[in-house]
């Protein structure tokens, strides 16, 4: 991987970190609806993993590798522990699970081929 496909790849992290953020929020506003913001207010998690995900998204444009581990562990780590408690995602959010992986894994690599 040279340098221009580095860069690449974590420009294409950063979408995919981008998107990932805009639906789950997407999905807390359709199902909170105006009470949303409130709940994020109420629930200092759901309010802590929006503010990291902004700053990862915000240290992608720098080309920092922490940023892109966080991003990955952040998506990853919820996936594989709903997973083990037995629940499963559907054949579509399953497929989009996985290209959303696979931006992220190639957004680390780009970051640490980058340096």
């Amino acid at each position: 991987m040279n340098i221009q496909k580095a860069e690449q790849s974590i420009l294409n992290a950063i979408y995919a970190a981008i998107a990932w953020l805009l639906l789950d929020l997407g999905l807390l506003f359709q199902e909170q609806g105006v009470q949303a913001i409130s709940l994020l207010f109420s629930r200092p998690e759901l309010a802590v993993g929006v503010i990291i995900t902004v700053v990862c998204i915000a240290g992608l444009m720098y080309k920092s590798r922490l940023a892109a581990m966080v991003l990955l562990l952040l998506f990853l780590l919820p996936l594989v522990l709903r997973m083990v408690q037995g629940v499963y995602p559907s054949t579509v959010m399953l497929v989009f699970f996985l290209l959303l992986l696979y931006f992220f894994l190639s957004g680390v690599l780009g970051a640490f081929r980058y340096h």
